[in-house]
């Protein structure tokens, strides 16, 4: 019997592409998604940044709400997924320090981060430490919601 060189030789080109096309399409089916949702917040936060001229450090929280903050020079404003604008505080009443202060009394927290946030239905401190992750009402720094480390 004569070994065919040529078909053999068919054979794994055609294997060859064929990886090459499966391992492509696994990328995309994978990555696809998440490029798609990483677009759809860049098209948000260009939005929010076209809307409000000389907004920056704009964040996004997501608790109850999908929220983005930002801050101009003489306020910090909440914006919803639509890129409007929800709620505004003057920069100056933010106070990481008074939130560090109150949850290392209230809680005996140590190696805490403190950002802003959007609870339930107000703007909210949200403090992530050794304890758990904590929302402070922004106003009145009263718990809005606390999950101990651990509880999930």
């Amino acid at each position: 019997m004569k070994i065919n060189y040529k078909s053999i030789l068919i054979a794994v080109l055609l294997l060859i592409v064929l990886g090459v096309v499966l391992f492509v399409e696994t990328g995309m089916f994978i990555s696809g998604p998440q490029r798609k949702y990483e677009d759809d917040i860049r098209k948000i936060e260009t939005t929010i940044m076209k809307n409000y001229r000389g907004i920056k450090n704009i964040q996004r929280h997501v608790f109850y709400y999908t929220v983005y903050v930002g801050e101009n020079d003489k306020n910090i404003v909440w914006f919803n997924e639509l890129g409007e604008d929800i709620v505004t505080r003057k920069l100056k009443t933010k106070d990481f320090e008074k939130v560090e202060r109150t949850v290392e009394e209230r809680y005996h927290a140590k190696h805490i981060e403190v950002s802003l946030g959007y609870g339930y239905d107000n703007p909210v401190y949200v403090v992530e430490c050794d304890k758990g992750l904590i929302l402070l009402d922004y106003d009145t720094l009263k718990e809005v919601y606390y999950l101990k480390d651990g509880d999930v």
